[in-house]
């Protein structure tokens, strides 16, 4: 490694260091809470990223429909397979998913509500897995931080006791601990807070999309009676 990573390096173990024991706690519910809330954006795959997942029930409709918003009497006869192809070529979770019910409804118009009221609920549940904990972290690592604060200013505070204020040198340790750890868990908890608030509503949008999605397909399935 060049001089400017071992520079780099050792600044980040003095600050380590000067932090006090709360630091310890601080990185690990950094390390925590990134690791759920990382795990959350691979579960959900490229739908997290992805902008057009405003327009992926607008075009199943249309394929469904043959290429028109409405039945109409030139209208080109419904395809499934082309939505079908549309879905699965586009991949991601929502397509996985919007196929999916397809091919049930597809086998079994009349038990598909039930089966997309229990797949909705298990998808849901398998994009949030974790969320939590996130938000446990999230809101632990300032807490950890205000100690750290309270901790360096009883340091500083005894020092203070035992040899007066007239050193300030003295007291720098007991100071830049109390900062340091305030720091620290501020650095922790506000992309966290950020990064969750940015998931939750991924996974909002995806739940409302794969409700809208499969209203689309019963609508089309059992209520048009269409094979």
């Amino acid at each position: 490694m060049s001089n400017t990573h071992y520079i780099f390096l050792e600044s980040l173990q003095n600050t380590y260091q000067a932090g006090g024991v709360v630091m310890l706690p601080i990185l690990l519910a950094g390390v925590i809470g990134f690791y759920f809330l990382f795990s959350s954006w691979f579960r959900i795959g490229s739908d997290f990223f992805r902008a057009d997942i405003h327009r992926v029930i607008k075009r199943m409709r249309l394929d469904l429909n043959g290429g028109n918003e409405e039945y109409e009497k030139n209208a080109e006869p419904p395809s499934v397979e082309k939505a079908l192809r549309r879905l699965r070529k586009r991949g991601g979770l929502l397509g996985r998913e919007l196929s999916y019910a397809i091919d049930v409804a597809k086998e079994n118009p009349e038990g598909f509500r039930d089966y997309m009221q229990v797949r909705l609920a298990k998808t849901v549940r398998y994009m949030e897995q974790g969320n939590h904990i996130v938000s446990v972290m999230a809101s632990a690592a300032p807490l950890l931080g205000l100690l750290g604060t309270v901790t360096g200013m009883v340091s500083t505070f005894e020092v203070i006791t035992l040899y007066g204020n007239q050193n300030p040198v003295l007291m720098a340790d007991g100071i830049s601990e109390a900062l340091i750890s305030t720091q620290s868990g501020l650095l922790v908890a506000f992309p966290l807070t950020l990064l969750k608030q940015r998931l939750d509503e991924r996974v909002e949008i995806l739940r409302q999309k794969m409700e809208l999605g499969a209203t689309v397909i019963e609508n089309y399935f059992v209520e048009s009676k269409c094979p």
